[in-house]
């Protein structure tokens, strides 16, 4: 498949660095990312940006199809009042309009199960404006993975954001191996598997060695592992790619011997 021909990896930049959003954005288009996702506030995890942060984004990374955009109103859970839920969708018009090609969120309920009803809206809405949709890690806060993908993928999401581990819990990817495994399986390429959390250079190789099939529709998400000193560069966004490259093409020539 084609994912497989070239691994991909996403670059999640924080709007509100020290860094300008255009160096940082700049160095992920330049060393081949095939996708960005641009937030605002990353240390409440991640909030909605600024319209003048996409424009600047969406300059950055030219015309190359991936900036996504985080859709997320306030810190704290993920269950929205109707209030907040129109927000959201007024901030999904905004970021197409200035030329966004996904948007990222996650609704749920009170009991932590996915809010299906509100994704449908928000799924139907990112269609009629030809985005594409990213359920982010309020996934690994429901307590029922097999439930969850089945709900997104009814409900029409193209991407999930998980790394496996219990979003409480604060655990790297690394640690998450087996479940993902199960996802990914699970999922029987139905919904693209985006893994996140604590993804570096160094452990990409292990966790994609670890997958389960190569036909499977999986992905990368970067945040620390593409800084050196606290800043995007293309070097650390190269390597990471490189390293992404080589463990394939090596699980490659050994599944075939």
């Amino acid at each position: 498949m084609d994912l497989y021909n070239k691994v991909k990896i996403e670059v999640c930049i924080n709007c509100d660095a020290k860094q300008s959003i255009t160096e940082s954005v700049s160095s992920a288009f330049i060393s081949k990312a095939s996708s960005v996702e641009l937030c605002s506030s990353m240390e409440f995890d991640g909030l909605t940006p600024s319209v003048s942060q996409i424009i600047e984004a969406r300059n950055a990374f030219k015309n190359r199809k991936g900036l996504m955009v985080m859709i997320r109103p306030r810190k704290g859970d993920f269950c929205y009042s109707n209030q907040e839920f129109q927000l959201m969708k007024s901030q999904i018009r905004s970021a197409a309009l200035h030329k966004a090609d996904g948007v990222v969120f996650g609704v749920l309920r009170k009991d932590d199960t996915i809010a299906e009803n509100q994704l449908n809206e928000l799924v139907e809405l990112s269609i009629e404006l030809n985005l594409v949709t990213t359920f982010h890690r309020a996934f690994d806060v429901t307590p029922n993975f097999r439930d969850s993908l089945d709900v997104l993928i009814k409900v029409g999401v193209d991407r999930v954001l998980t790394s496996g581990t219990r979003w409480q819990e604060r655990q790297p990817a690394v640690e998450g191996i087996e479940t993902l495994k199960e996802i990914i399986y699970h999922s029987d390429n139905r919904i693209e598997i985006v893994i996140g959390g604590g993804i570096n250079k160094h452990n990409v190789a292990m966790i994609l060695g670890s997958m389960p099939s190569l036909d499977s529709r999986v992905s990368f998400h970067a945040y620390s592992g593409v800084k050196q000193n606290g800043l995007v560069t293309e070097y650390a966004v190269e390597e990471l790619v490189k390293a992404a490259q080589y463990e394939l093409n090596y699980t490659i020539g050994n599944r075939k011997k």
